[in-house]
């Protein structure tokens, strides 16, 4: 609470109802951020330096462009409200949130994964490898549909 008032300022944030169900919702985005990479670091093979390149090259696209970008959107209306209340304790405070998800997810989950991250796992190597080819039979599909 401290952190988000001093990087955002002005209006101090008191801890309440509103503050508490938004601690709450921070913890599904948190995971929402996080869980993309982390199944695709287990889906990977090599080392773990190579797992979490693949793993954020991968997926990394898909969640800045997926989940913060419309999250983002979502959010900056909350800027323009009139109501104190709004700015305060969902604009600003889910700004943060999805910041700091964004981080957790892209740069420091990514950093752990290649320091202490588990062993591949072959079950999901292998799964991982047969949604491949069926995404690529259904790319070759849509080709071949495309051409006719």
């Amino acid at each position: 609470m401290w952190m988000l008032n001093e990087v955002f300022g002005s209006y101090p944030i008191e801890m309440n109802a509103v503050f508490v169900v938004n601690l709450v919702t921070s913890l599904g985005f948190g995971v929402e951020f996080c869980n993309h990479i982390g199944m695709n670091f287990m889906r990977q093979t090599g080392d773990r330096e190579t797992r979490a390149k693949k793993a954020l090259q991968e997926m990394g696209s898909s969640v800045l462009v997926g989940i913060a970008s419309t999250k983002f959107i979502g959010v900056i209306v909350l800027a323009f409200a009139p109501s104190t209340l709004f700015k305060l304790y969902y604009f600003r405070m889910y700004l943060f949130i999805i910041l700091l998800g964004l981080f957790n997810g892209l740069m420091f989950l990514p950093l752990v994964l290649r320091w202490i991250g588990p062993d591949a796992d072959p079950k999901e190597i292998k799964e991982h490898e047969k949604d491949m080819k069926v995404f690529e039979r259904m790319r070759q599909i849509a080709a071949d549909k495309q051409l006719k």
